[in-house]
């Protein structure tokens, strides 16, 4: 005789937790740079492009293999389309944020880090970035439904930006300096406004969200 499973439905501290997962694998990486800075003995200023290219490698495999998981963690996307002036109202806010970066790189991002770079460590680095973009898109998401969940008459609010900034935004202020950690801040406001504009699409938000990442 079969019984009726009837799975729990995921609370918002559940969904707490899942955000909080995906900006701990970002932290994961600040472990590995210290264990790679102990076994190179040097820092990371002062390693050879390989020894670049291995750390975005293993970093990137934790995060594709984490980002997995939480995807699977992620809310139904709505079923209703996206309407014109909302796409119209994403591209504002992409174009925002890339001519924000532009500013303060006095360039566009993607020209200067091949210069710097070279073709190798750029490809890698690009990668790299593309999951990061995936940890920040999740901990919006699911920020976003645990704050969405608690406050339900409240819509226009990206709550998911705010914990983004609140975590990989200030964290930028520690590690990076008080210039960077601001400008890590209104980005991830804009990446939970843009998440906001697209009705919650985590497929196409993530692909918004690369975007003002990248470039």
């Amino acid at each position: 005789m079969k019984k009726n499973i009837r799975l729990k439905a995921k609370s918002s501290t559940d969904y707490i937790g899942y955000a909080l997962y995906a900006f701990g694998g970002l932290g994961i990486e600040i472990l590995l740079m210290m264990i790679e800075t102990n076994l190179y003995g040097q820092t990371s200023g002062n390693w050879s492009t390989i020894k670049h290219i291995i750390h975005w490698s293993i970093t990137c495999f934790i995060w594709g293999c984490l980002g997995i998981v939480l995807v699977r963690q992620l809310p139904a996307i709505p079923k209703k389309s996206t309407k014109k002036k909302n796409m119209i109202l994403a591209i504002i806010i992409i174009f925002v944020s890339i001519l924000y970066t532009s500013l303060v790189w006095k360039g566009f991002k993607p020209i200067i880090e091949l210069s710097n770079l070279g073709t190798a460590k750029f490809l890698i680095q690009y990668i790299y970035y593309a999951l990061e973009s995936l940890l920040m898109m999740l901990i919006i998401a699911h920020g976003h439904k645990a704050f969405e969940n608690w406050f339900p008459n409240i819509k226009i609010i990206p709550f998911g930006g705010i914990l983004l900034a609140i975590t990989w935004g200030l964290i930028h202020i520690f590690t990076q300096g008080a210039s960077t950690g601001i400008y890590a801040v209104i980005q991830a406001l804009l990446y939970g406004s843009v998440y906001i504009v697209l009705n919650k699409d985590y497929k196409i938000s993530y692909i918004a969200i690369a975007l003002m990442f990248m470039l």
